[in-house]
């Protein structure tokens, strides 16, 4: 396990990283980049200490992950089902094609004064925009995977006899797994991005709220801090949702690669 961690470590990424950290820092520092509400990496640093120990960190922490990981799990359990459903049941993705297109064409952004008008400024309001933004991606991936199924593996399920559930069960949503695992992917990221707007302009909590406060009270080390958090979040989330698919899912995972 620890040579495969190492195997994934990139030290020119990380040499290039820190890099550009220490020449904000000596820009900063030294003048050559002039700006008042530009804090160099150490005074970033110090308000990240800053928000840590005063517990606002955890308290706005916990609202946007329960938020939009509650979005997603819900979109998650919705969209893999109307996904199945589409790519199996042809005359449904037939009737219910041009609705879907028409919907998933609008801008998710759209829909956050709709939800602001609906729900209020609410924990709601937030699940609901997280929902939308991870629905999309998670059906139609899904639909891809279920509908590029190879004839041959189709032909399997014929000669062994398998009911229609048992190929959907053994031979159709085994071979979308590697679709499912990036529609989940994209839609963890764009829920984790729609709470964050959500918060911005609506329910005033988490991050969201706490980066809009931080500037408009310029403290710009702890708002810097916080979008260091926020960035910390989605690597976080993304490296957990991929150790999860490549622990419950190995085979088909590395069938896909590391780009699944």
């Amino acid at each position: 396990m620890a040579e495969r961690l190492l195997h994934r470590v990139n030290p020119l990424g990380i040499a290039t990283f820190v890099g550009f950290l220490l020449l904000w820092e000596l820009g900063v520092r030294s003048g050559a980049v002039g700006s008042t509400y530009l804090p160099p990496p150490s005074r970033v640093l110090v308000g990240l200490k800053e928000i840590s120990a005063s517990g606002e960190l955890w308290t706005n922490l916990q609202h946007t992950l329960v938020s939009a990981l509650t979005g997603w799990v819900g979109a998650a359990v919705v969209g893999v089902a109307l996904g199945m459903a589409l790519g199996l049941f042809r005359p449904l993705w037939t009737y219910s094609m041009a609705s879907i297109e028409v919907v998933r064409a609008l801008p998710i952004v759209a829909f956050v004064p709709v939800a602001v008008l609906l729900l209020g400024f609410t924990s709601k309001m937030e699940i609901a925009i997280a929902f939308i933004a991870a629905l999309w991606p998670i059906v139609l991936n899904t639909f891809a995977g279920v509908r590029a199924i190879g004839p041959r593996t189709v032909e399997v399920g014929r000669v062994l006899r398998l009911s229609r559930r048992d190929q959907i069960w053994k031979l159709r949503l085994p071979a979308a797994t590697s679709h499912i695992i990036v529609g989940l992917r994209l839609g963890l990221t764009l829920a984790l991005v729609l709470t964050l707007v959500s918060e911005m302009v609506g329910n005033p909590a988490g991050l969201g709220f706490a980066l809009i406060q931080k500037g408009q009270a310029l403290q710009p080390e702890q708002m810097f801090a916080y979008l260091v958090v926020v960035g910390a979040c989605g690597i976080a989330l993304n490296a957990v949702l991929l150790t999860a698919a490549r622990l419950a899912f190995p085979g088909q995972m590395a069938a896909a690669g590391d780009d699944a």
